[in-house]
C-alpha cells in the first residue's frame, strides 16, 4: 500500500482521523516517534528536539554554529533517559552522515528531519503525521499527501470540547498561533506554502463530511 502523509491544520480532527485511518487500513501511524528518532541520531534529549520545534523556527543556532564553537555547550543539558512508547523499531534506524556529538541546530534538525521521512518513504503502510512529509516525499508516485482542514467556527467548537474551560477568543488565539507555526514551520524548512492546494493529492473539509465517513472514503482510496 502507498505511503500517506497527513497535515492539519490545528483542530481540524485531522489527528483523530490520522489515527483511525491508519488503524483501520492496518498502517504504522507516525508523529512523536519522529521526534524520538531525531533526538536518538543527534544524540539529545527528546525534549531538546520537541523543544527546538515550538522555537518559531528562527536560524539563529544555525548561525552561531558556523562563527563559533559550540563544544562549550555540549553536554550542558541533562541527557533524558526516560524511555518513551514509540512505534517505529530498527527498520527505521537511518546511520546519519556525520556524528553531531550532542548538540542540533536548524541545519542539523532538516537534514535528519529529511533523511528520516526520505526512508520512512520507502517502507509499505505507513502514516506520516506532519513535519513536512508533504514537501519531502512529494515527488515520489506512490504516496499520498492529504490535507485536513475545517471552517474557523467548527474548529473553535472541536477545540472547546476538548478543553470546556477555554473561551471563544482563547480558543480562536490558540488556533492563529498553532497555525502559524505550522506554516512558518513549512516555510522556515522547506520554502514552500503550507496551505498551497498543488502540495496535496486530496484536501477534505471537516466542516463538510464527518470524521467517519472521511475515514472510510480514504481508506477505499488509500488501498
Amino acid at each position: 500500500m502507498a505511503v500517506i502523509t497527513i497535515s492539519k491544520e490545528f483542530a481540524s480532527g485531522g489527528l483523530n482521523i490520522a489515527r483511525d485511518l491508519a488503524e483501520k487500513i492496518n498502517h504504522d501511524y507516525l508523529d512523536k516517534e519522529i521526534v524520538k528518532q531525531v533526538a536518538d541520531e543527534a544524540q539529545v534529549s527528546h525534549q531538546e528536539v520537541r523543544g527546538f520545534e515550538a522555537e518559531g523556527h528562527i536560524n539563529l543556532r544555525a548561525h552561531l554554529s558556523r562563527i563559533i564553537d559550540l563544544d562549550i555547550f555540549k553536554g550542558s543539558r541533562e541527557f533524558e533517559t526516560t524511555e518513551v512508547e514509540t512505534g517505529y523499531d530498527e527498520r527505521d534506524k537511518i546511520p546519519y552522515s556525520f556524528d553531531t556529538q550532542g548538540w542540533i541546530d536548524s541545519d542539523i534538525y532538516r537534514d535528519m528531519i529529511c533523511k528520516i521521512i526520505s526512508e520512512l518513504g520507502q517502507r509499505p503502510n505507513v502514516i506520516i503525521v506532519g513535519r513536512g512529509g508533504q514537501c519531502i516525499l512529494q515527488d515520489l508516485s506512490d504516496v499520498i499527501n492529504i490535507r485536513i482542514v475545517a471552517n474557523l467556527p467548527d474548529r473553535i467548537a472541536r477545540l472547546k470540547n476538548e478543553n470546556p474551560d477555554l473561551s471563544d477568543q482563547k480558543a480562536r488565539e490558540l488556533i492563529e498561533t498553532m497555525d502559524k507555526k505550522s506554516q512558518e514551520y513549512i516555510k522556515f524548512y522547506f520554502k514552500q506554502d503550507w496551505n498551497d492546494p498543488k502540495l496535496y493529492d486530496i484536501v477534505i473539509n471537516t466542516s463538510r463530511v464527518n470524521d467517519k465517513k472521511i475515514v472510510g472514503w480514504l481508506a477505499s482510496f488509500c488501498q
